[in-house]
């Protein structure tokens, strides 16, 4: 099973986490990131065979990119469109290919449930890198009502967030909405890898995935990283 891990966004542990996954998605300067980290994460990613992804976000460094913005749609389009071009010059230079691109917190979760920033996130996409994967949650606008045969999309489950009976995840503010435990979370991902997931109230529900991704800004990511990395290695 493919593992994603949201990195260049200032942890000191990027390069310790680099080699349990199999794509890294990159900050592009919008919630953290720079260019120049940007470049240090890809050249990590190359000595790893890791893919590379773009991870843009609503331009909003003080709150992390976790708080929806109510921006004009041109300038939200704009914002994409810069975070991703700061992408790829920095891949360039490092004589590296985009792989994929997948929005970070509250534009990944915007993208999946509203329209309008749905319709202007994949304009951006598709006018600045449309060959690349995009990836989205597994009750995404993106998967449901933006799917095209041209566009290959990626439907994303955690492995480190816990997941309400719709399938939606239970929000960071609320108790027990992050796994820390690196045991529950290898237990998490076995399941996602079986095309299942324990809901917070206690039922085994059906979910289809592509990628797993671990946060990079949790306590114990690495722990997990490698717990998860090892089954998913022994199958």
């Amino acid at each position: 099973m493919d593992i994603n891990c949201d990195l260049g966004e200032g942890t000191a542990q990027d390069r310790l986490i680099m080699p349990y996954i199999n794509r890294c998605n990159i900050a592009c300067g919008a919630h953290a990131g720079s260019k120049e980290l940007i470049v240090t994460t890809i050249k990590m990613a190359q000595e790893h065979g890791v893919d590379i992804g773009a991870h843009p976000s609503y331009p909003d460094r003080g709150n992390f990119g976790r708080i929806s913005m109510k921006m004009d749609v041109k300038n939200l389009k704009q914002s994409i469109q810069h975070q991703l071009e700061l992408f790829l010059e920095a891949a360039e230079l490092c004589d590296a290919k985009i792989a994929h691109v997948k929005p970070h917190g509250a534009l990944y979760h915007d993208v999946a449930n509203k329209p309008e920033i749905a319709q202007v996130f994949l304009e951006a996409i598709d006018e600045v890198c449309p060959e690349t994967i995009l990836i989205t949650s597994v009750n995404s606008l993106l998967l449901n009502s933006f799917r095209t045969p041209n566009r290959l999309i990626w439907p994303e489950s955690f492995i480190d967030r816990r997941y309400r009976s719709d399938l939606t995840l239970v929000p960071r503010q609320e108790n027990n909405s992050i796994i820390h435990d690196p045991k529950i979370a290898q237990q998490q991902f076995l399941n996602l890898r079986e095309g299942k997931v324990q809901s917070i109230e206690g039922s085994l529900l059906a979910i289809q995935t592509m990628t797993c991704c671990i946060h990079s800004d949790h306590p114990n990511t690495l722990e997990i990283a490698k717990a998860v990395s090892a089954v998913n290695q022994s199958r």
